[in-house]
């Protein structure tokens, strides 16, 4: 194992272990790669399945998973496996249950609660998310032919709050349907010079997850709304942040706070470049 962590970090704070593995992915063998790459894009099925089918969905052996799990200092598999069961556990907590913890809280208190969270999480976000990141998020997006929304679940208002935006500005945007069976086909129609914003937060949305990693494949140009680099979506331009909660219910306020930040900066890139090509025109116009 690697003495940039801790054993005990490894084994309980899987920030620390991912970025581990990102770190040293170039220098593991060319097996264990193909299993780092299969733990940071499917963390929920390395939670839930057994080694056996892990081993088999990966196309390697179990011995192999073992290995692995070893050179990053953990006892075997069962001992990575608790990290991300753990993680997991932690971003699962129902709805009902949710709604127990607050049976004593008044209304005015939930509203008053809701509120302040919201402005919490919009404070978090510009404290958080990496600027220069941000800045290479607008000038993509104000390039792109056409921008392609990926989301599902509670992130189906933020696919609709993109494409109400950039209808507005004259940009062209389509809002993909949250469908495994058809992220093939999705992909297939991404151009190049096209880019796909993809927003997914834990538990992670399969579909959205599998479109990224086809894109990406594809070669099309992606821009993700994501919480952790344990995302299975987060890659190099990937803005990271977190949504406050109030009683285990997270609202969307940073990210649409962040989706109206976009749209609008990446407008304005673009109205400034009509603006330099035509006078660039207008002067090779007066120069005949």
């Amino acid at each position: 194992m690697s003495s940039k962590i801790t054993r005990l970090e490894a084994l309980t704070d899987i920030s620390a272990f991912v970025a581990e593995v990102r770190a040293s992915h170039a220098t593991l063998p060319r097996k264990l790669q193909q299993i780092a790459d299969y733990t940071q894009q499917f963390p929920d099925r390395v939670a839930l399945d057994s080694i056996t089918e892990l081993a088999h969905q990966i196309g390697t052996h179990p011995s192999t998973l073992v290995r692995f799990s070893q050179h990053f200092g953990f006892s075997g598999f069962s001992e990575l496996q608790r990290l991300y069961r753990d993680h997991l556990r932690s971003n699962s907590v129902g709805y009902s249950s949710r709604l127990e913890g607050i049976d004593d809280v008044g209304p005015a208190d939930v509203l008053r609660a809701i509120t302040q969270s919201a402005v919490q999480s919009a404070t978090d976000l510009e404290a958080s998310v990496d600027a220069e990141l941000m800045d290479e998020a607008v000038r993509m997006l104000a390039s792109a032919n056409t921008i392609w929304l990926a989301g599902s679940g509670r992130t189906v208002a933020v696919q609709s709050y993109f494409q109400y935006l950039f209808t507005g500005l004259g940009m062209v945007s389509h809002a993909l349907v949250s469908n495994l069976d058809q992220v093939g086909k999705y992909v297939d129609l991404m151009r190049p010079d096209d880019v796909l914003i993809a927003t997914s937060f834990r538990p992670y949305s399969q579909a959205t997850s599998a479109t990224v990693i086809q894109a990406r494949a594809a070669g099309i140009p992606c821009v993700c709304l994501t919480d952790t680099e344990v995302s299975p979506i987060y890659g190099p331009v990937s803005l990271l942040y977190s949504e406050d909660q109030f009683a285990g219910f997270r609202s969307l306020s940073a990210t649409m706070s962040l989706a109206l930040y976009l749209a609008i900066e990446a407008g304005r890139h673009r109205k400034e470049a009509r603006k330099s090509d035509l006078a660039f025109r207008n002067r090779g116009y007066d120069s005949r």
